[in-house]
């Protein structure tokens, strides 16, 4: 079957990196909606994704309209031509997208998974007919990022099943798409306040949130625990789950466990098994006591209580 004309024409082309803002200049020219500038990095640990720069070229992409005929190319190239760069870019490489064809391939390997002991995540287009038992997640990945495919993912979705109690207060920190949040609100929790330093994630975990009916009983804002909490009243939670960096996750931990009521449990992923350890002694110097581990290929999460004393 043919694919139907393309919506748009993605371009691409390396460039030295002290060009690339240059270049990225007159592309948004022709591309008003934005141009991707991609360096090229060299991974330095992949538990806190932290990276140096290599020095290489440098990958821009941006899309414009299809369809974007040869006037309009030999003009862009003439514009290249013409700026003062350090070294000459090289070819700019024309991709048709067509958006319909994306949106199938990721129907093709997105599929229904089951989490845990009671927890269903299903694409939104996908039929299933639920068991006696069990809780059914739905989420478009075409809308959102965060779909439960990443091991960390699954790790505090199964946690968040075998920990949280009905009624609990939860708050999920660096929230991405909600998925953690609205899994919490169907596996029983009173009131789940959802916060990620991303704004721009927020309106993706409100309508993740009414995709489930479960918006209720969710609060999703730009934030995180500590300095920058959104709202006016102190943290207090019964569980706190964070899917993150092991870096920004060790630093977060006297801010979690400040938050926890007595009793209250945490769960933390996003690092790998060569961090848990760190991880681990860091969460007993704030007061939380290990309670469970998990693991998923090389990925760990931790589950941990709060004492009944608040930390100091």
């Amino acid at each position: 079957m043919p694919l139907p004309a393309a919506e748009w024409i993605e371009l691409r082309l390396t460039v030295a990196p002290a060009d690339a803002e240059t270049v990225a200049d007159l592309l948004r020219s022709v591309a008003p909606d934005g141009v991707s500038i991609e360096p090229t990095i060299r991974p330095l640990d992949d538990a806190d994704f932290s990276y140096e720069l290599t020095g290489d070229p440098t990958v821009l992409r941006a899309s414009v309209r299809a369809p974007f005929p040869p006037h309009a190319r030999r003009a862009l190239r003439a514009s290249l031509r013409a700026l003062p760069l350090v070294a000459p870019p090289g070819r700019v490489r024309y991709t048709p997208v067509h958006a319909n064809a994306w949106a199938d391939a990721w129907q093709q390997f997105y599929r229904t998974q089951h989490i845990g002991t009671r927890l269903v995540v299903r694409p939104s287009w996908e039929p299933y007919a639920a068991r006696p038992g069990e809780v059914v997640l739905v989420l478009d990945p075409g809308a959102a990022f965060g779909t439960g495919q990443h091991e960390t993912t699954r790790l505090c979705l199964a946690a968040l099943d075998a920990h949280l109690a009905p009624g609990d207060d939860v708050i999920d920190v660096g929230s991405g798409s909600g998925i953690l949040a609205v899994a919490a609100a169907l596996l029983g929790a009173r009131r789940v306040q959802a916060v990620d330093i991303d704004p721009a994630t927020v309106a993706v975990a409100r309508a993740n949130a009414a995709l489930n009916g479960v918006e209720q009983r969710i609060d999703a804002a730009a934030g995180s625990l500590g300095s920058a909490w959104p709202w006016p009243h102190p943290p207090a939670a019964d569980l706190v789950v964070a899917n993150i960096s092991a870096l920004v996750l060790a630093d977060l931990l006297p801010a979690v466990a400040a938050a926890l009521r007595p009793g209250g449990r945490f769960i933390g992923s996003g690092f790998l098994e060569a961090t848990a350890p760190a991880i681990t002694a860091a969460a007993r110097a704030a007061g939380l006591e290990p309670i469970d581990e998990r693991a998923e290929a090389d990925w760990r999460c931790l589950v941990a209580r709060r004492g009944a004393r608040r930390p100091a």
